[in-house]
């Protein structure tokens, strides 16, 4: 029987380190989640041409961040990349703007939200809304008339509210739990050209001609929540969420 019990303690020890190894490496990540967030949707007229340009840049205090994976990506689904873009049918322009610790209070889907073209606030602060940077809109026409001549703000009022001010008398907002851990996020801008070569030319609808290039846009968000900012554990992680976004458009 001892002999027994000696043949099964070194299997024993073995499982047992096993299971320890893998209680320390799901207690020690730093990543929380990951994630890609989209201001819009693109939508791609089907087309037997499948010739491609990419025009890529990083123009963001992180350099590591690349999108030379996208390139890779489109070939394995059936792409062929040319080096001029009268050549193609779909010209692809995406540019790294912005990669930053998000400020307290700033989420992917708010910096998102604002649009491809957008400006983006140093530091990772809050986003200005999409009404407010498209130039004449809405939200434009209210700052320029000063608020609607005096009205109170009723944003600053629920944000008071929401902080424990009591923006409204007699009104009680109990404040949601901080969230643990920082956000790590890059902005990416995109624009897809649809040259439309080789299509079928139907009759014109609504005075458009329906050979005219397709130009659509669109802000993609790679982010990372982190226990504590680690900026080279979030790149490769971010990177690879924008050119797979990218790639599945098409």
């Amino acid at each position: 029987m001892s002999g027994s019990s000696d043949r099964l303690t070194p299997s024993v020890s073995r499982l047992t380190a096993i299971l320890l190894l893998l209680l320390l490496s799901t207690g020690c990540s730093n990543i929380i989640r990951s994630g890609l967030m989209n201001s819009n949707t693109i939508f791609l007229d089907p087309n037997t041409n499948r010739t491609v340009y990419t025009q890529l840049r990083n123009a963001s205090e992180n350099q590591q961040v690349t999108l030379n994976e996208l390139n890779a990506k489109l070939t394995a689904k059936g792409y062929q990349l040319v080096k001029d873009p009268e050549q193609a049918n779909y010209w692809i322009q995406a540019k790294i703007i912005y990669c930053h610790k998000a400020a307290e209070g700033v989420t992917p889907e708010s910096v998102a939200k604002a649009g491809a073209g957008a400006g983006v606030s140093s530091g990772g602060t809050t986003m200005a809304s999409a009404s407010d940077m498209s130039g004449g809109g809405m939200g434009a026409g209210m700052m320029g008339m000063g608020g609607m001549g005096g009205m109170p703000d009723i944003n600053a009022m629920m944000r008071q509210a929401m902080a424990g001010g009591g923006g409204f008398p007699g009104m009680q907002v109990q404040q949601a739990p901080k969230e643990d851990g920082v956000t790590y996020l890059c902005v990416t801008d995109v624009q897809i050209t649809d040259r439309k070569i080789g299509k079928t030319i139907g009759a014109a609808v609504g005075g458009q001609n329906p050979s005219s290039p397709k130009v659509q846009q669109m802000r993609m968000v790679g982010h990372v929540r982190q226990k504590d900012l680690d900026i080279p554990e979030a790149t490769p992680i971010i990177q690879e969420k924008v050119n797979t976004g990218i790639a599945g458009l098409f």
